[in-house]
This record gives C-alpha cells, structure tokens and sequence, in this order.
C-alpha cells in the first residue's frame, strides 16, 4: 500500500531568545484543523515549533506520520507529488533506504540528495518546511503555480508560516490593511499576487519559489521555476491537437492513479469537466460525479443540471446533485467568508464551499476543471484583446480585463488608502520585461499562469474544498500540458473559436451538442442579483458600526452601491454590491473576532 497524505502545514522559528507564547501556538495549529481532520503532531525543541494536520487519502499506517524526521531533518509537508514512485526507484538505486511507502520520505531524502534543488525534480503540488536541526535553519518550498498555499510573517524575533493567513493575524498586533493589495483586490478580481495579502506584513510565497532562512534572520528567495522564460514555436493545428491530447490523458491519469481511495469528479455540465469526465472512464470504470445548483433569479440561470444530466448517464456515472435553497445558502455566507483564507469576491465560492461540504461526506479527492479557460482561451475577453488593434499592451488589458478604473477605484476608497495605480504599474512592467516577440494576448496568456489564476480560480478551489478535508486536484493545470500550451500562439487558441484545441479535442469523446454550446458562466443568482435577505445581508454590513469605523470606504459611492443594487457590475460583471460586502464581511469575521 502507498500512503498519500493532503493536509496544512504551519510553524514558528525564534531568532532571538523568548518563550513561546502557547496560546498563540494553539491557534495556529488550530488554523489549519479543518485542511486534514485524520490526525496531526507537533515537533518542537527551544527553537522551532512546527505543526501539521493531516486528511489522509490511501492506507493509514502512522510510517508516514509528520512531522517526520530524517536524520537531521524534520519535514513537514502538504500536497501531493505525482512522481514520487520514479524518484524514491531513483533515491534507492543511489543508496537511501526507505522507512515508509509514501512521497513524505521522498521528498525530504530528495533534499539530502539535492539540497534547495530537489524541488526540481518534484511534479506535484506542495508546500513544505524542512528543518535542519544541525544548522537550526528552515527551507520553504511552493510549488510551480501555487496551488498550495504558503503564508508567512517575519519579523526581528522570528518568522511565523502556515497554510492560513489565520493562524498568523494573531501574532500581528496591528493588524494594518495593506493599500497595494486593496489596490489589486478590487482592480483585478481579487486577485492579490504574491508577495502581497491584504493584511499588511503578512506574505506569502511566490509560486515557484524556494526560500532559505537561516537561525540569524537573514532570508533567500530563489525563483526556480519562471513561465516567461517559455518560447512560442510554431506548429500545426494537428501537431498541437495531437500532443494536448496526449499531455490531457496523462495529467488526469496520474491524478486518478496516485491514490487508493475512489476519486470523484465536479461535474458542472460544462465543457471542461465533461471532458475530464469522459477521459477519466478509459482508467476506472466507477466513477461519481457530482453536481451543484442555486435558484434562478431573474434571467440569471442557477444550475446546469440538464447538461451535467445528459453526461452522466452516457458515462453510466454515479451522479449526485445538490440544489442549494436560498435558505441554506443565506445560512452558510458567514461560514463560507470566515474560511476564506484571503477575501475572495466570485459567487462561486460560495458553490465550491457548499459542494465540498456534500461531497467531503462520502469523498476525499476529487478532479475539478479549474484552468481549462486560461490555458485553452475560453474568456470572452481573449477576443476582445485580440480584436482591438491600435491599443498598448496596458491600454488592452486596463480595457478588456481588470474591473474598474483607478478614477472609480479612487471614488470607492477613502483616500488615506490610495497611494499609486499599483495594479496597472506593475502588469505594465511585467509586459514590458516579456520578450517583444510576443503579442499582448500571448503576454495575457502568461499573466495568467503566473499571476492571475493563482490568485483567483486556484486558490478558490483549493481553500474551499480543504475548508471540508477534501482535495480537489487540477487536471488543466499539470505542469506539461500549460508549459506546452504555452509554447502555441495566443491566437490560434481562439482564432477560429474559443477554446478551439480544446474542442477538437473533445470531439473525439463527446458529443457535439456539449462540444458546442456556448459557455456558461457559473453564477450563484442570489449574490449576482442581490434581493431579500441577500441585499439585506449587504445593507447591514456595510452600515454597521465596524464598517464605519473603519472607513475604508468613500460613504457616497456604498450609499449609491445600496439604493442601486443591482445596476452596478464591473467590467466583467461582478456586482459591486456584493463585493464591497464581503471584503468588509471577511475584516469582520477574521480580524474583530
């Protein structure tokens, strides 16, 4: 039996001498609780304390217990690595013996071997900590594009990391918002990249990137994995059909094979994850699959049961659907916002939250199609970008695909927190370090992977589903087939259609009706067209006594937010209502509690 373990990881290294502040401690590990609820272990000693919890997903043999100790060398790890098998054959043929059978052992006798490279050779999802008890120094590690998460705070006395932002805002005692991420958060859909979070001094890892801290203080971020470093080649409609296809199968081959309990799969009806649906039953023959929907309100479509419906019975999948009532919903907002471990303003948390909360019941690791749109071209605003010809990169891009202006974001946001168009600065020196070979949309396309989908979709996913121990993996998001995608050009992505390759691909397992209905933007209604209760929700929070004492908000424009609910979206159609709510919301449940 192999031993796969997903889970959170948090822990606390002194520079200088103190006590440890055991309160402080026991919140932290408790932040992490609900990522893994199987067990979890501590290992501390007067200079490090380091903390996991732990959803185990194969065999339950405590050989793969954390913290685990090697040596001189204590791991704590959350995620999952696909290749450990090939690399523990590759560790036992250089003389390394094995203790358990799990990717825990791999990964920390991969860094005996390799030191910081190891992570190199890792094709997986993690965020780890290796500790050298010797040297008294730790090592982080992220993995490519960030879909597990990595906090830290760090400061004279010491540094302070964990799987959630929670556990560390009780160490801050002031607990400032960061100006640059409210930039971002309401500029880019709440998208803040890393460094940033919202909450000032509070960071997170950057994607593909390793970083060193030594007993001193001192720290060293070394990027080794960069996506802009990719080149475009040119090749054939068949050529790029062909090997899409191939790299398809195998990400979602080895994400059904690397475990020994059932795997389900979130079947929206869409396009995407009726494909990984299809794919998925030429390697296992069982499959459940799992649908959710919300009332319809007004002309706002809630479900795509009819679609999800059709696929699964040609696939002969155990199908659950779950229709959510406005009353359940109402009930689970302020659970769904107090687990976020950033703010996130898309309705579709709120899905993802619920959906987990069924699933996790019968289920522990599930396919979802998360990033088939930005690494095939599935946005209606690729189109626009590549349509619109006399206009710059950062023109293009402030047009089609950032939500509002810095003049609205300026009439939004008290003027104590506005400092610089920092969103717009930055994309604009991100474009410009590109190669000049590259179109705007080619540099949208790697804005996305490296930037955007971090931020947004993935961490949606991953912080929703883990709220209830449940690991959602990304099959559209394995590491070859973005790299490969990103070799083609923008382009031919969407010349012809949206998400052309994809659909081609598809034609092959599906049937066209699916293949070729037009998108479908997941909305949840009730917090799209905000009536009742929900705008009620809204009203309150935004005129309670907290959210005027904090002033974070120009009072005009959230008084106009609340006599014209629904006649304010952004650029690409949030309502501002609800955004502005649960930013405020998230401050109340996670920073006044």
């Amino acid at each position: 039996k192999t031993y796969i373990i997903m889970c959170g990881i948090c822990g606390e290294l002194k520079f200088k001498e103190y006590r440890f502040n055991e309160e402080k401690l026991t919140a932290l590990i408790g932040s992490i609780s609900n990522r893994g609820k199987d067990s979890n272990g501590i290992f501390r000693n007067d200079d490090i304390f380091l903390g996991h919890h732990r959803l185990s997903i194969i065999d339950t043999s405590n050989k793969s217990d954390q913290p685990m100790k090697v040596g001189n060398y204590i791991i704590i790890f959350n995620g999952i690595i696909y290749n450990y098998i090939d690399l523990r054959n590759t560790l036992i043929a250089k003389g390394h013996v094995f203790n358990s059978s799990g990717d825990t052992e791999v990964i920390i006798k991969m860094f005996i071997e390799y030191g910081n490279n190891c992570v190199n050779h890792l094709d997986g999802v993690f965020s780890f900590c290796i500790y050298d008890i010797t040297k008294k120094n730790i090592f982080l590690a992220r993995d490519r594009f960030g879909i597990k998460p990595l906090y830290y705070s760090i400061n004279e006395k010491h540094i302070v990391f964990s799987s959630s932002v929670k556990g560390i805002i009780n160490y801050k005692n002031n607990k400032q918002i960061n100006p640059i991420a409210l930039n971002y958060q309401f500029t880019l859909h709440s998208v803040v990249p890393a460094p940033h979070t919202i909450i000032s001094g509070i960071n997170k890892l950057e994607p593909g990137c390793t970083m060193n801290i030594s007993k001193s203080g001192k720290k060293y971020i070394n990027r080794y994995f960069n996506i802009e470093k990719i080149e475009i080649s040119d090749l054939s409609d068949i050529e790029i059909i062909e090997k899409s296809k191939f790299l398809l199968n195998e990400a979602i081959k080895k994400r059904l094979k690397v475990a020994d309990v059932p795997v389900g799969i979130l079947l929206s009806g869409g396009l995407d994850s009726s494909l990984i649906t299809a794919i998925s039953k030429k390697y296992k023959d069982k499959i459940s699959t799992y649908s959710i929907g919300f009332n319809s309100v007004n002309e706002e479509i809630g479900n795509e049961f009819y679609y999800s419906d059709i696929v699964s019975k040609h696939f002969q999948t155990e199908h659950s659907k779950y229709n959510i009532s406005d009353d359940e919903l109402y009930e689970n907002l302020d659970s769904v916002i107090e687990d976020m471990s950033e703010p996130m303003f898309s309705q579709d948390s709120s899905a993802f939250y619920l959906l987990a909360q069924k699933v996790a019941q019968s289920k522990k690791v599930v396919l979802s199609g998360q990033g088939a749109d930005e690494v095939f071209g599935g946005y209606f605003w690729y189109e626009k970008i590549m349509n619109e010809k006399n206009l710059t990169d950062i023109e293009l891009i402030s047009k089609f695909y950032l939500d509002r202006n810095f003049k609205s974001y300026q009439n939004a946001i008290n003027e104590n927190y506005v400092h610089d168009n920092f969103v717009v600065n930055d994309i604009k020196d991100r474009c410009q370090n590109m190669s000049s070979n590259l179109t705007t949309l080619d540099k949208v396309f790697r804005l996305e992977m490296s930037m955007f989908i971090i931020d947004d979709p993935v961490k949606r996913i991953d912080n929703m589903t883990m709220s209830h121990a449940l690991e959602a993996r990304v099959p559209f998001l394995d590491r070859d087939l973005v790299e490969f995608m990103l070799t083609v050009k923008a382009a031919n992505k969407i010349n012809k259609a949206p998400k052309y390759y994809l659909k081609k691909i598809s034609e092959e397992y599906l049937n066209n009706d699916i293949v070729y209905r037009d998108k479908f933007y997941f909305p949840v209604p009730p917090l799209k067209i905000l009536k009742d209760k929900f705008y009620n929700y809204c009203k309150e929070i935004l005129t309670s006594e907290n959210a005027q004492d904090r002033g974070l908000y120009n009072r005009e424009y959230i008084n106009k937010l609340i006599k014209e609910p629904n006649n304010n979206f952004t650029n690409i159609n949030g309502n501002e209502l609800w955004h502005f709510t649960l930013l405020e919301r998230w401050l109340q449940l996670n920073i006044e509690r």
